[in-house]
């Protein structure tokens, strides 16, 4: 071979190789990218979200306790007045009367 076709060779081959390590330089530059877009999709999003969330689901959870707690008092107090209607003997003359009403249906 002449000496023209080596040197044309050689800069074929340095062409190859600047352009094979410039696609790798890319790949690994774009893999570090996908990986920090996943950790901002799976990690950094959601815990953004629960500390904007976390306030309103605090006070959300405050109310359920509170209602829970309102209803066990009610029905004590239910359960009192029923005691005290029993001793009283008039529960069957006010269930008599809620069933005229249609309100009691036992």
């Amino acid at each position: 071979m002449d000496e023209k076709k080596f040197e044309d060779l050689y800069r074929m081959v340095q062409d190859n190789n600047r352009m094979l390590h410039s696609m790798r330089r890319s790949a690994f530059v774009g893999g570090i990218i996908k990986m920090v877009w996943w950790v901002v999709l799976l990690v950094v999003l959601p815990y953004l979200t629960w500390l904007y969330i976390q306030p309103y689901l605090t006070s959300v959870l405050e109310q359920y306790q509170n209602i829970q707690g309102q209803g066990a008092a009610l029905q004590g107090q239910a359960v009192e007045l029923q005691k005290q209607l029993d001793s009283l003997g008039g529960a069957n003359r006010i269930s008599e009367f809620l069933k005229g009403l249609g309100v009691g249906g036992e």
